[in-house]
């Protein structure tokens, strides 16, 4: 790193002058509209499930007023009217039904306050009228919070990025909005069938009926678990997506292990899960590289209201859509240490972070190479065992009168 200056922004101001800010303000219009066309709750939650209410009480009661005063009237329009049995019938007649009126009230009332024991509106789930609410269900380790900050667009050191780890960094529901609509969040609940969340009670304890949407993701095949989850949730009329994640480590493994074709494989991954796990659509995704697979797909099925054609001709589809770079350069996106230093991959602008200073370098394309600095190289071959490995060794280069280098190691930091 000898020439750096180390006099660059911070990594979180580096990201947003390359990113830009002008989708997330578009975002934030298009989710406002979508809130606004959806109303102030998503249409799958049961009116037995959204409470009781003011105009519920209001309701019982004026049945209840209506059904006394009936009954005072007829009690003394009884000792009035004699021999005038027909207008007595008539009076009973009228009474019956008032109080059976009343009778299905209480029932459809009492029907409300069983939903609200057995799913009760969880206590972390404030202000869920006039939001857009959607889980991420999962087990440890197959991607959960990195796929939400993918979803949100959100890259390593901006504001709201959700910690990401290969331990279980989710015990407890954590919520995670976009940054310029706080009405749209994305919440990572803990994996379903452990002792601290057991399947039987998860839907229920969990609120998940009450979301607009649930994603559960695995990153091989899915559990009996989570196929459980999901044919509950479908009984519940909850819109549900299914995701399998780190398809580029299942395309590097098998074209090197078993010579397989990408096309081959994802052919396997996706008739393993629809024959084995009945799973009707599912999407396959790489969180290294957004632009492939089935994560555009997948983007617009969980935010509607941002798909392509909705936005018109003039939107920018640099961050649903990423620009289009090399294997070997999409490969690389992403946080990276040496244990000195983290570099940020963006494209072809490297940002370098030490000791509280940073720096950025631009990375060079070569002979189907990419270099690091004109004395490091890349292949596609090695960044594509990178994805597998979670490490990329750069080759030095043999200069004229001088001995190669040491070979430079990075290691995934997300």
């Amino acid at each position: 790193l000898a020439g750096l200056a180390f006099n660059g922004p911070s990594v979180k101001a580096w990201l947003l002058r390359m990113q830009g800010a002008d989708e997330e303000d578009r975002r934030a219009e298009f989710f406002a509209d979508e809130l606004k066309q959806r109303g102030p709750l998503p249409a799958h939650i049961p009116a037995a499930v959204a409470g009781l209410s003011k105009e519920d009480a209001e309701t019982l009661q004026c049945l209840m007023d209506g059904l006394e005063k009936l009954r005072q009237d007829l009690t003394s329009e009884s000792d009035k009217m004699g021999s005038e049995l027909a207008g007595l019938k008539q009076r009973e007649g009228e009474l019956r039904e008032k109080e059976q009126a009343l009778e299905a009230e209480s029932a459809r009332q009492k029907k409300k306050e069983e939903a609200l024991h057995d799913y009760p509106r969880p206590p972390w789930l404030t202000e869920l009228e006039g939001t857009m609410n959607v889980g991420v269900v999962g087990n440890s380790g197959v991607g959960k919070s990195l796929l939400i900050n993918r979803l949100r667009g959100i890259y390593p050191g901006q504001l709201g990025w959700a910690p990401v780890g290969v331990r279980e960094t989710t015990t407890k529901v954590s919520m995670y909005a976009f940054p310029n609509e706080r009405r749209v969040r994305l919440w990572d609940f803990p994996g379903a069938g452990t002792k601290l969340f057991p399947r039987e009670t998860y839907i229920a304890k969990m609120g998940l009926r009450y979301l607009d949407r649930v994603i559960i993701v695995t990153a091989g095949r899915y559990t009996e678990t989570e196929i459980d989850l999901m044919k509950e949730l479908r009984a519940f009329n909850v819109p549900h997506l299914m995701v399998r994640t780190k398809i580029d480590i299942d395309l590097w493994n098998n074209r090197i292990d078993n010579g397989l074709t990408e096309r081959t494989t994802l052919g396997l991954i996706l008739k393993d899960l629809q024959d084995n796990s009945k799973v009707a659509r599912p999407f396959l995704v790489s969180l290294r590289d957004t632009s492939l697979h089935d994560f555009p797909e997948l983007l617009r099925n969980v935010f509607p209201c941002l798909h392509q054609p909705a936005l018109g001709g003039g939107w920018d589809d640099a961050w649903a859509l990423p620009v289009v770079q090399s294997q070997t350069i999409s490969a690389i996106q992403g946080r990276w240490t040496d244990g000195h230093c983290v570099y940020t991959v963006q494209n072809l602008e490297v940002h370098v972070a030490r000791n509280g200073n940073s720096d950025t370098v631009s990375l060079g394309v070569d002979g189907g190479k990419v270099w690091w600095r004109a004395r490091w190289w890349i292949s596609e071959e090695q960044a594509a065992k990178a994805r597998a490995t979670s490490e990329l060794r750069w080759a030095p280069v043999t200069l004229t009168g001088l001995v190669a280098g040491k070979p430079l190691i990075w290691r995934w930091c997300d």
